[in-house]
This record gives structure tokens, sequence and C-alpha cells, in this order.
């Protein structure tokens, strides 16, 4: 059976192309080999999750996330815990994560119907049944870097892939880069908690995961972290070179998940699919936290705009509720974001502001 929508536009470059790599000012800031500035890995993540946030658009008030593979077997696994997470985190209809497979590669299966490991590993997490049975979809290049606000590799290599295959008359302005991400990234809080507004730690992201969930994978998860750690910190560029999901395969479901030390004791299986589908989980919880953490900045700095441009004059100080009305009638899409106890409180912040900053001319 063929993959749904599998007329593809094929790669237009090697995979030996150099990639099209298009680096602002404040990622070459931190850029590797930097003789004016020592390379810092948590501001690299920080800043290449910064251009991520920036190029999404949140006014819409959703995000479309489409993760790839080459399998037909990883994306969908990913795209139904984004999708269970997003549920618990009351984000059902504000992230829509979909899946798609690279069906030129030589690695995907000629068959699009959903492997069997897929439909096992969704019925062990208790995810959407009838999401993971559909037929793959086929990743088209042209199409779905418009159609999505984030592109999810599930590992370096798919990534690079997808960034090779850009038009040669790619320009920076055109986001593609920006919003193309490798699943391991969002293993990091550096990169996660860019736009958060505290200070974001892994027992944050852990806790969007449904309980029941994460007991099912937290046995497995301290050596999942223990290996993307060691393997990211030998690269000066932020990502792992033995990125943890790219040796995964979907036969690797039947590992077992508890294994037997030499004194016949019980332990969880520090190897094999357990591990990814423990940094799989966090992973998707981290892309749920980032997004949400987006629409709060990109709102929190839309209303802030609206209230300067209202009221920045003392005799312009009024009520907080004939002000609140003026803003809603200025914008209902940006006032409607927040609750009437926020935006109350944003604007009696705003007044406050106002008068210390006339008080001290």
């Amino acid at each position: 059976m063929m993959y749904k929508n599998a007329k593809m536009r094929p790669f237009i470059a090697p995979l030996t192309t150099t990639l099209l790599y298009h680096a602002t000012t404040v990622v070459d800031a931190f850029s590797p080999g930097s003789n004016e500035t020592p390379f810092s890995l948590s501001a690299y993540q920080k800043a290449r999750a910064k251009q991520t946030s920036n190029s999404m658009d949140a006014s819409r008030f959703h995000f479309q996330i489409l993760f790839v593979d080459n399998t037909n077997f990883h994306a969908r696994i990913a795209e139904g815990m984004m999708a269970r997470i997003a549920e618990y985190n009351d984000a059902l209809f504000t992230l829509f994560p979909y899946s798609a497979t690279i069906e030129s590669s030589d690695n995907a299966p000629m068959d699009s119907c959903a492997p069997e490991e897929a439909l096992t590993i969704c019925d062990y997490l208790g995810l959407c049944s009838t999401t993971c049975s559909e037929d793959g979809t086929s990743f088209n290049l042209q199409n779905d870097l418009d159609q999505y606000d984030l592109i999810i590799a599930v590992d370096d290599e798919i990534q690079n892939l997808i960034l090779r295959s850009l038009p040669t008359t790619t320009t920076e302005d055109d986001g593609y880069e920006h919003k193309c991400r490798s699943l391991s990234e969002f293993l990091s809080v550096n990169f996660c908690g860019v736009e958060n507004s505290e200070e974001l730690t892994q027992q944050m992201i852990q806790d969007m995961i449904e309980p029941g969930m994460w007991e099912k994978a937290r046995p497995y998860y301290d050596a999942a972290k223990a290996l993307f750690d060691s393997s990211s910190s030998d690269d000066d560029e932020g990502r792992s070179r033995g990125d943890i999901f790219s040796e995964s395969k979907s036969s690797d479901v039947y590992n077992p998940r508890m294994v037997l030390t030499e004194n016949g004791a019980a332990i969880p299986n520090q190897s094999g699919w357990p591990l990814v589908e423990a940094a799989m989980l966090v992973a998707c919880a981290g892309i749920t936290r980032f997004c949400l953490d987006t629409f709060d900045a990109q709102f929190d700095e839309a209303f802030a705009q609206l209230l300067g441009t209202h009221f920045y004059r003392l005799d312009q100080i009024i009520s907080v509720d004939d002000a609140d009305d003026q803003l809603r009638l200025g914008s209902l899409s940006v006032t409607g974001y927040f609750s009437p106890k926020e935006r109350h409180a944003r604007i009696v912040r705003h007044f406050e502001e106002l008068r210390s900053k006339f008080e001290t001319e």
C-alpha cells in the first residue's frame, strides 16, 4: 500500500552536500571556533531555541507539529505521545501533532501500513489506537515546510537530510532551518526553557507527563539521560553525535524491559528500546512545554505593546475596568488570550510603571 500524499518532491541535493545553515548573529556569537567568545553549550542551545520560537506565529492560537522519520514507526509513536501529553496539559485544541515518513529513504518500508511494533507500543502506553493504526503519510518537502509550524526530525541524520534538500534559493528570512529541529534537542532544559518565565527544570518537564505513563518510563530515564548527556558532551555544536534515537529500530520493541542480574535479581533494562521510549516521552513533553511557553511569551509581548500604544501619558490613566474595555476594543485576539484577572493585573502594573517613569523625570 502506498503512503498517503506519496507524490513527493525529489531531494535536490545528495547527502554529501554541505548543510545549508543560516546562522544569525546571536548563534554566531557562540559558534564553535570563535576566537572572540568561548563556546558555551547552554548559550548555543538557548540561541537555537530562541530562533525557533521567533519563527513561530502564535496569533493563530494553535501550532501544528510534524514528526518526521524514515521508518514509518518512530514518528507515529512520537505523535501519539505528544497528543496524550497535550491533552493532559489542556492543550488538546492548541497543539496538533502529526507524523510523516521520508518515503524515498532506503530505510522506509514499502508498505505504508502501521507496523505491528508501533501498535504494540501504542497499546502499552495507552496512546490513541486510531491514530497509531493509520496508514503512513509521505513527507513532502515542498508543502510541509510551509504547512507546519515546527518540523521535528526523529534523529540528526533525518534533520540534516531535510535541510540539505532545501532549495538553493532559500534565505534566512524563510525560516526553514529555524523551524526544523531534531527530537533530541528537546531533551535539553536549556532549549525547552528558553521562553519560560522561571528556570525550567527536568522535574517540571516530567510533571507534564501523565503519572501513569511516566511510571512506565521512569525506571529507564536515568540511563537514557546519561546516554544523551555523554554523547552530547562530545559535540561542540550542541547536538549529540550518538543521538539516542538514531540507532533505534522497530524490532527493538521486543527488548525485555526487565533483565536478571548475575544474582538472579530483576532490574530495569539499561539498554535498548525502553531507554528510547523514555527519552522520546520526555522530549515530547519538552516540545509541549516549549510551544506553550512560546504562546505565553508572544502574547505577553503583544499585550505589553498594546498597553504602550493606548496608555503612554499620565493623563491617559483611567480606571482599570475602562482601560480593559478600551484594550478589548483595540484587539480582541490579544486580550482574549488572558483572563480578566490577568488583564487587570497587567494594566495595574503598567499604570504603576507609567507613574514611576514620569515621577523620576
